[in-house]
Order: structure tokens, then C-alpha cells, then sequence
């Protein structure tokens, strides 16, 4: 296998388990999403909407850290379940 293909392959496995969960969240979000609609105009605001409310609220509420970092793992796990649906 490339070398190159195989890195970005094993790239979750190097991931923070923080990052994971955000993106599993991103992942199960528009699984859900895209049962009922597949409008662009729909889906990629209310990913970027939960994605960045999910860090607003844990900076509010004090029950977390804000970072944008997290709020990126939400919407790439999200855009890669959406990318594969449209498929």
C-alpha cells in the first residue's frame, strides 16, 4: 500500500480521544440528518450550528474547555458521512 494512503488511513488512531468523540458526534449527527433531507443549504449550517454551539456551551456552563479545534472534528466528521451519502 502507498505510504502516503496509508497514513491518512491511520490517521484517527493518532487523533486525541477528544477529537474522536467530536467527531463521532459530527458522524452520528448527519447519519441522522440526512434520513429526512439532503439540502446542502440545510445540513451544512445546522452542522456548523451544533458544532460550534456544543463549545459555546461548555465555555457558558463551565463544564468543558472551548476549542476550536473540537468544533473542526464535529464538521469533518459530519462532511465525510454527508460527502459519502451524496456518493
Amino acid at each position: 500500500m502507498n505510504k502516503t494512503l496509508n497514513k491518512i488511513i491511520r490517521y484517527p488512531e493518532k487523533m486525541p480521544c477528544d477529537k474522536r468523540l467530536h467527531m463521532i458526534i459530527g458522524v452520528l449527527y448527519i447519519s441522522m440528518l440526512t434520513i429526512f433531507t439532503l439540502n446542502v443549504f440545510i445540513i451544512i449550517p445546522s452542522l456548523i450550528t451544533l458544532a460550534w454551539g456544543i463549545e459555546f456551551f461548555q465555555k457558558f456552563t463551565k463544564s468543558g474547555t472551548y476549542d476550536n479545534w473540537d468544533a473542526i472534528a464535529v464538521i469533518a466528521g459530519g462532511l465525510i458521512v454527508y460527502i459519502s451519502k451524496l456518493l
